[in-house]
């Protein structure tokens, strides 16, 4: 009976911690899990050695451990299933107790006599397997409790980690989540303290901006049940706890402190509680399978529904083709997608749109048009006074127009019928060229009356010239009269031509000469000859005898084509041929001409020094020729040419400055200005000198050397402003001793011994032997008494962490109470 009243206790109390869990709604359509950030946070104060309760004696790290290897374990086997990594979850570790390190591992320090836990990330984000897990396990079995409960040094770590996966853009559809596990109340010492616990819960509130904040309780005092203060007086211990654990979770977002919480989420439970190992492994479980069940939401398709809306009731009035690829379109959607393919979805959108915005109006029917057209392409419009306006009316048709337009078609070929109706014939004759030139505006003839020829004004073909008027087989003068009936139409008046005879030879035909070609001096001039009808030939010529003109050598062109001689200095002139004054012809190879050159007022060039001459103040060049005196490009010195030149050398250089050098005249000449060649400067020589004079640094310790500045060969600088040193390797430092190390403990029966070293180098600097201890066997109760008193003061020195019921009075008066109310419970609802 006992066995079966305790079944029916633990389950409920499963019933009961299992509906604490909260479940996360998602559309209807879910179907991938989503991929987890996990950071899980966790208390390793000095309690966390304590039993969970006075009734479970399982050690609340054990139970810590242990569940989050469960964590572990249950996300490395859903891991190996998947093989995208940005699809994979991720586990986080964080410890909290003292101090905060912003180093990563399972570092601890010392505190008077007294060892702490840093808080700190022990691990990165880490995407665990069935093939890697034991690293993280190894990390989670590597805790050992020590210290206080510094909560809000842990969110702070936690934010970051937060944070980090949220700037990941390959976690972007990850689901972030904290779980924080502690086994009591959060402390710098022993006590709660307020502003530990809401620098937690403020810290917290960012943190639940991006992330689902878990708190769970391993603690005497856990009850989730309770969320503040109730009646009046003092907080309680359990209020104050429950509060905190209540503001660090999701169940308030806007939590300011355990004591101002805000509105509480509707239908949530994020934190939670256990008493025994046993609640603690269920409550682990359940949170695993909740988070390994999420899954994506269905992605929007909103604008897909909104792009439909968009399609044209009657698309009877659009192409085949652009209709089918709407409806091609339409086919490839599915709507079973999740928010990690929104961009596909949102691309259906896109394409039904732009598949509505390219359906394509059927053309409109042009058949009307067409057959209007084709009656007007038969006419002749020259046969018609005006026939733009059937043009015109053709010119408007617009072939664009679609089936909505058909009514714009029918005007338009009604508009060219009306063109049509609304022609008048008209006579039209034509003058025909014959293959003369130039043009003639066409007569004006009217229908059925006496019409007379005119002149012709084209100009005849090569060789002929004009004769008369040629209708069909008849050729009419000039004067002559003709009738033309509607038979006529488009008939033309042809020019006739008949072939000139060039034989006359005349110089002037009607006042204009017929000259070809001028007399020369040494050809007769060319005529051209002419038609009797005073038509000139325009190949045909005769030469006019005895008309050439001879040479005339009397023009004088300087030029190199008649140069007969150069001048070859200053001293002489130039000789040139004479050219005909007609034609240009040089002299020089004619035989009958007379005075064939002459000398011109030119003389050869100036033969200049090649040298620089020069005096104190100018300097010039000098023709070399006898009996000239001339000079050339005289000028005042000018000192602008800087030549490096040991000549010019004003200063040599130095180790820092640069040598310098007079300025000097284009000729030669030296000025007395200086100018700085850059980059001579030598540079300083640096050469070890050991003196004491130039020491940087004596040496700090037995492996260290004294360091000295290098000094420059030429000026004795230092190379102290561009820090540069060299070790004296023959020098060395002090060794630093040690404090006594014992080597052997003393015993009644033999001596001790001990050394100091050196802390650097480790070399043994002293050695001293210990006294033999002294053979007491026994205390007088005075001293017994004394080493207890001393003993339990020391014992109260030690920072007592998170759950402060160490004592064993309080275990045992807590046992009490805890089975007093199972017994209670037993008898009321279990019989």
């Amino acid at each position: 009976m006992k066995i079966y009243k305790k079944v029916i206790a633990c389950i409920l109390t499963l019933m009961m911690f299992f509906a604490q869990m909260p479940v996360n709604v998602f559309a209807a359509n879910q179907k991938n899990n989503i991929p987890l950030d996990i950071v899980l946070v966790l208390d390793v104060s000095g309690s966390m050695v304590d039993p969970i309760t006075s009734t479970d004696s399982t050690k609340r790290i054990t139970i810590l451990k242990d569940s989050i290897n469960q964590f572990i374990e249950g996300f490395a086997e859903n891991n190996s299933k998947i093989n995208q990594a940005n699809k994979q979850s991720r586990i986080s570790i964080i410890k909290f107790s003292g101090d905060k390190s912003d180093k990563v591992g399972n570092e601890t320090y010392k505190n008077s006599q007294f060892t702490y836990n840093y808080t700190q990330v022990m691990s990165n984000f880490f995407t665990v397997t069935n093939e890697n897990k034991a690293k993280l396990e190894d990390v989670v079995n590597s805790i050992s409790p020590a210290g206080a409960t510094r909560s809000d040094y842990a969110m702070e770590l936690a934010l970051k980690q937060i944070e980090q996966s949220k700037n990941d853009e390959s976690r972007k559809y990850a689901k972030r989540i904290v779980f924080f596990v502690t086994d009591g109340q959060p402390t710098t010492l022993s006590n709660f303290d307020d502003d530990v616990a809401n620098k937690a819960i403020t810290t917290s509130k960012k943190i639940k901006k991006d992330a689902e904040v878990y708190t769970f309780g391993m603690f005497s005092l856990t009850d989730p049940s309770i969320t503040g203060h109730v009646g009046s007086g003092s907080w309680s211990d359990a209020e104050k706890f429950n509060a905190y654990m209540h503001g660090v979770s999701s169940n308030y977002s806007d939590a300011q402190s355990y004591k101002d919480l805000g509105t509480r989420e509707e239908n949530s439970a994020y934190y939670m509680g256990a008493k025994s190992s046993n609640e603690a492994t269920a409550i682990f479980n359940s949170v695993i399978n909740k988070l390994l069940s999420m899954t994506y939401a269905g992605a929007d398709y909103t604008e897909v529904t909104e792009a439909k809306k968009r399609i044209p009731s009657d698309l009877t009035l659009y192409t085949d083709e652009t209709v089918q690829a709407l409806e091609d379109v339409l086919k490839d959607v599915k709507y079973d997608l999740d928010i990690t393919q929104q961009d596909t979805v949102d691309g259906y959108a896109d394409a039904i749109n732009k598949a509505i915005n390219q359906l394509k109006y059927k053309a409109a029917d042009y058949t009307e048009v067409d057959k209007a057209i084709e009656k007007a392409n038969k006419l002749n419009k020259d046969n018609y006074k005006d026939f733009s306006k059937v043009e015109d009316a053709i010119k408007t048709v617009v072939r664009s127009k679609n089936i909505t337009e058909q009514d714009e078609v029918d005007a338009m070929a009604k508009a060219i019928n009306d063109a049509i109706d609304a022609l008048v014939f008209q006579l039209k004759i034509k003058y025909g060229s014959n293959g003369g030139t130039g043009t003639m505006a066409n007569p004006t003839v009217e229908l059925d009356k006496e019409f007379i020829f005119q002149k012709c004004e084209y100009v005849a073909p090569n060789g002929k010239h004009f004769k008369g008027w040629q209708v069909d087989n008849t050729v009419y003068k000039v004067g002559d009269k003709r009738v033309f009936t509607k038979d006529d139409q488009n008939k033309e008046i042809k020019a006739v031509w008949e072939e000139h005879t060039f034989d006359q030879k005349l110089k002037e035909v009607n006042g204009v000469s017929t000259l070809k070609d001028k007399a020369t001096c040494t050809t007769n001039a060319i005529y051209y000859k002419s038609c009797a009808c005073g038509q000139v030939s325009t190949t045909e010529t005769f030469e006019d005898k005895d008309t050439k003109l001879g040479h005339e050598y009397t023009k004088q062109i300087k030029d190199a084509k008649y140069l007969k001689s150069q001048g070859s200095n200053c001293q002489e002139h130039d000789a040139y041929w004479y050219a005909c004054s007609r034609c240009d012809v040089s002299a020089k190879d004619d035989e009958n001409a007379q005075d064939k050159y002459y000398e011109s007022a030119e003389v050869g060039n100036h033969v200049l020094s090649k040298d620089w001459n020069k005096d104190s103040n100018n300097h010039w060049h000098s023709c070399t020729v006898p009996g000239c005196n001339e000079v050339s490009d005289k000028g005042n010195h000018v000192y602008d040419q800087e030549v490096e030149s040991s000549e010019y050398l004003a200063t040599p250089a130095t180790c820092m400055t640069p040598a310098r050098y007079y300025k000097s005249c284009i000729c030669g000449a030296k000025g007395t200005e200086a100018f700085a060649a850059t980059g001579t400067h030598l540079g300083h020589a640096y050469i070890e000198v050991k003196n004491p004079q130039f020491l940087r640094e004596k040496a700090t310790n037995c492996k260290e050397h004294d360091t000295y500045w290098y000094v420059c060969s030429r000026c004795g600088k230092t190379s102290k402003t561009i820090n540069k040193y060299y070790e004296d390797k023959d020098s060395k430092g002090e060794h630093i001793s040690s404090d006594w190390i014992i080597d052997q403990q003393p015993t009644v029966a033999k001596e001790g011994s001990k050394h100091k070293e050196c802390t650097v180098c480790k070399e043994v600097l002293e050695t001293e032997k210990i006294a033999k201890l002294e053979n007491v066997k026994t205390k007088t109760k005075k001293e017994e008494t004394a080493s207890k008193k001393e003993i339990k003061v020391e014992s109260k020195k030690a920072v007592t962490t998170g759950d402060n019921t160490n004592s064993i009075v309080p275990i045992v008066l807590l046992g009490i109470s805890l089975l007093g109310i199972y017994m209670i419970v037993m008898k009321k609802y279990v019989r």
